[in-house]
């Protein structure tokens, strides 16, 4: 039950409360959710008189249902929340990139992958996708606690901070994977999986808040991960392929790797600076990591190659005091199909490459 701040809507409440405890000695709600007024940037109340007032329906008609229910979302309603332009406009911002990760996920899983019959169990996932599996399901975990509490505000700092990180790394990285490797290769169907999961997870977790965003995914989804149905409210709610005693054994490994892709990506952009990688792009360069003994045994344990979500030809790990690392020039020459930077084989390609195109040509 919501409280607003009228009169009317206190009258209301309060005959409520009194008719359903005269008569059944029992409150008629199980919880209540307050909710502070809406002021314009200045932090003034919004009235006609000042013409400082936001029409919702306005909104809807120029920026969409969805990007206003994500601005509700976004703040703490508990209080007095500032509304405007400017502040809209930052909200429709987070819901493009929002939206852009939907349309990215399915442009490798619409018509191309069904986890029903082409998935990988997630005992043999790749290290990476692994990890990347359990970090997608701490973040579910606090998402639905989030929920649980009324606490929409960090249910929407949680996966639009999630989508974020997604763009600058596992779905970058993987990239490679997906468009280069051999259609029915265990590593390529590893990584469709695993984005298999993470499309899966945020469209029920966002549906609550993007109906209509996710109602419009809904229609492009295998059969096998729309629970039956066509529309996205009436999904069940999501069961995340890792239970917490699963899922948390991997969580330092992944803490690690973030660590590792910082001192990584300060030291390339140091190396792009000075001239060491001409070609800017991370795929033309070769890392020498070193990290705490405790990280590295992390990693180690999980069989993860770094080079993948560095984005990198190769990599050296060493154990030290601190995450630092050291970028020179990739060996060997740029692949004209993966532009990664390997010994060529007599057909210009790398391995891998020759191995996707000769399977392709086999296959007609």
């Amino acid at each position: 039950m919501y409280l607003e701040g009228s009169d009317q809507h206190r009258g209301w409440f309060m005959s409520s409360l009194m008719t359903s405890v005269g008569a059944y000695d029992v409150a008629p709600y199980k919880s209540i959710v307050s909710q502070g007024f809406t002021l314009d940037g200045q932090g003034r109340k919004m009235s006609k008189s000042l013409g400082n007032v936001i029409d919702p329906n306005k909104e809807c008609d120029t920026r969409g249902a969805d990007v206003l229910r994500l601005w509700v979302a976004s703040v703490d309603t508990s209080t007095d929340v500032p509304c405007d332009d400017t502040i809209l406009d930052h909200v429709g911002d987070a819901y493009r990139k929002i939206r852009n990760t939907f349309r990215f996920l399915l442009g490798e899983i619409e018509d191309q992958f069904d986890p029903a019959t082409q998935g990988v169990p997630v005992a043999e996932l790749t290290a990476y996708d692994r990890i990347t599996l359990a970090h997608m399901c701490e973040v579910h975990d606090t998402v639905a606690r989030a929920y649980e509490g009324y606490r929409f505000n960090v249910v929407f700092r949680t996966l639009y901070d999630y989508v974020t990180e997604l763009s600058n790394g596992y779905l970058n990285a993987t990239k490679d994977r997906v468009y280069c490797g051999a259609t029915n290769s265990p590593e390529r169907r590893s990584a469709q999986t695993t984005w298999a999961y993470i499309l899966s997870m945020l469209i029920h977790d966002f549906q609550p808040i993007l109906v209509y965003t996710t109602d419009e995914v809904m229609p492009h989804l295998p059969a096998s991960m729309r629970d039956n149905q066509e529309h996205a409210a009436l999904l069940d709610w999501y069961q995340a392929p890792m239970t917490a005693a699963e899922y948390e054994p991997l969580l330092k490994a992944h803490k690690a790797l973030a660590e590792a892709r910082s001192a990584f990506t300060k030291a390339y952009e140091e190396a792009t600076s000075e001239g060491v990688i001409p070609e800017k792009t991370s795929q033309a360069a070769r890392a020498a990591l070193t990290m705490p003994a405790e990280a590295l045994e992390e990693l180690e344990a999980t069989g993860i190659d770094l080079a993948e979500p560095l984005v990198c030809s190769a990599v050296t790990v060493a154990a030290g005091d601190e995450f630092s690392a050291t970028v020179s020039h990739a060996e060997g020459e740029r692949c004209p199909r993966c532009w990664n930077w390997r010994e060529l084989g007599e057909d210009g390609l790398c391995c891998r490459c020759h191995d996707a195109v000769e399977g392709a040509s086999a296959q007609g």
